[in-house]
């Protein structure tokens, strides 16, 4: 099991390596050439969170590289374990990545499909499974311009006052509880009730009455762009991606975070990479979480949420627990739903 290193290491950990690799060797051979000079490779930091790219390269990526002249590279990744699989233990020539970020319950199952190595646990994060990097909501984000009132999710599904299209994650994450409480469900009885047969049978049923209107968005990206360019009246939004709308449209879309469902987003260092480059992404980790670049990266995304902040209640927390357990069935069940569905 690999162990965080003690704070006072890790303030020190980033330049060890280059002090090893650096010193000169014992009795050099004026007689050899000289070897050519070779280029680290990058390191790979893929994240579902596009929205965040300026922010932390700009915290996080660019200061490391200058510290430790370890070049590091961004990449977009789709949230799936198949194209995760494909850049670590499975890697071909697509390439290793070093580090990954994506919502808890994407990481979580990583980790248990030994995708990402399990670090040193916390309190709040027992198992290693990743670690926390911020917090954000799933609200309902609408455009103020054509409805003032703030809209329920029991309003969202109410065609016949609020015409117009919807959005929804074209995920069984979010939008199952998000069905249910529009049914009526209370946010502490989501989970027990997407647990058994009924409530999932419940949350299917009422979706099914809002499939004509809806228009899918696969990530906080996405969610935003449907929203900044009018494709839809509302839409379940992360809050982080919709205060990230332009300014000349931020006005325009309103949130209301009334019965919003909080998530958390972790880091996760890719299992499948050489003894080196490991040893690199935890450093780029280390990095990443120490006060000086959190507090950097709050400056230059001031939609991010810290993920010890206690800030108003939310209605329901996601349950990575549950999702972990049921994800499987749940997505091939709405999988299966969406093209039965046309």
């Amino acid at each position: 099991m690999f162990q965080f290193a003690p704070r006072s290491c890790v303030r020190t950990g980033l330049f060890c390596l280059l002090a090893a690799t650096s010193a000169p060797s014992v009795s050099p051979a004026p007689a050899m050439a000289t070897p050519p000079v070779r280029h680290k490779a990058a390191l790979v930091v893929a994240s579902t969170e596009s929205q965040m790219a300026q922010a932390q390269n700009a915290a996080f990526l660019q200061p490391f590289a200058r510290a430790s002249h370890q070049p590091v590279t961004r990449q977009a990744w789709n949230g799936t374990l198949t194209e995760l699989d494909g850049h670590g233990l499975h890697a071909g020539r697509a390439g290793t990545w070093s580090l990954v970020f994506a919502e808890d319950t994407t990481i979580r199952a990583a980790c248990m499909r030994e995708l990402v190595i399990h670090l040193a646990g916390s309190a709040t994060n027992p198992d290693g499974c990743g670690v926390p990097g911020m917090t954000t909501q799933v609200v309902v984000a609408w455009d103020q311009t054509r409805h003032r009132l703030a809209p329920r999710w029991a309003d969202f599904w109410d065609i016949v006052r609020f015409p117009g299209k919807r959005g929804l994650r074209r995920d069984p994450r979010t939008t199952l509880e998000i069905a249910l409480m529009a049914d009526g469900v209370a946010p502490g009885d989501v989970y027990s009730q997407l647990a058994t047969p009924q409530g999932v049978d419940r949350a299917f049923r009422k979706l099914s009455q809002l499939r004509p209107y809806i228009t899918w968005w696969s990530s906080p990206a996405d969610a935003a762009s449907i929203l900044e360019h009018g494709q839809v009246l509302m839409s379940s939004a992360p809050s982080d991606a919709v205060r990230g709308i332009a300014a000349s449209h931020r006005d325009t879309i309103g949130i209301n975070t009334d019965m919003a469902l909080s998530y958390g987003l972790s880091w996760g260092v890719v299992a499948g990479q050489s003894a080196f480059r490991l040893g690199q992404a935890r450093n780029l980790l280390h990095f990443i979480i120490q006060p000086g670049q959190q507090a950097m990266f709050l400056a230059r995304y001031p939609a991010a949420t810290p993920p010890d902040a206690a800030h108003a209640p939310v209605a329901l927390p996601v349950d990575v627990q549950f999702w972990q357990a049921h994800y499987p069935d749940l997505s091939r069940r709405f999988g299966t739903w969406l093209r039965d569905a046309g």
